[in-house]
């Protein structure tokens, strides 16, 4: 969803979660150059809007109460992923 203010335009984010959202991408003349921005910004389209790196991290860090909190447990196995792990361990 884009804003609009003084004939410029950005990209709001659409999950607004983590404290520290960065609730409106840069201002720019067209709609194309706030595409672009967020795009080379590494913001992520979930589908239905735009959200800020800030609420990626506040996502990946707290995923598996985000997944109960979207009821998305019933998804997984019984026993599977209560507890995310942390990092990835490549030899085991």
């Amino acid at each position: 969803m884009f804003a609009q203010k003084n004939n410029k335009y950005s990209l709001v984010c659409s999950a607004r979660v983590a404290d520290n959202c960065s609730e409106n991408g840069e201002w720019f003349d067209s709609e194309e150059e706030a595409q672009e921005w967020v795009e080379e910004e590494c913001w992520i389209f979930s589908g239905e809007g735009w959200f800020c790196n800030e609420c990626n991290s506040h996502f990946m860090q707290n995923l598996s109460k985000t997944r109960r909190d979207k009821g998305m447990d019933s998804l997984l196995p019984d026993g599977w992923d209560d507890d995310l792990e942390v990092g990835i361990n490549t030899v085991r």
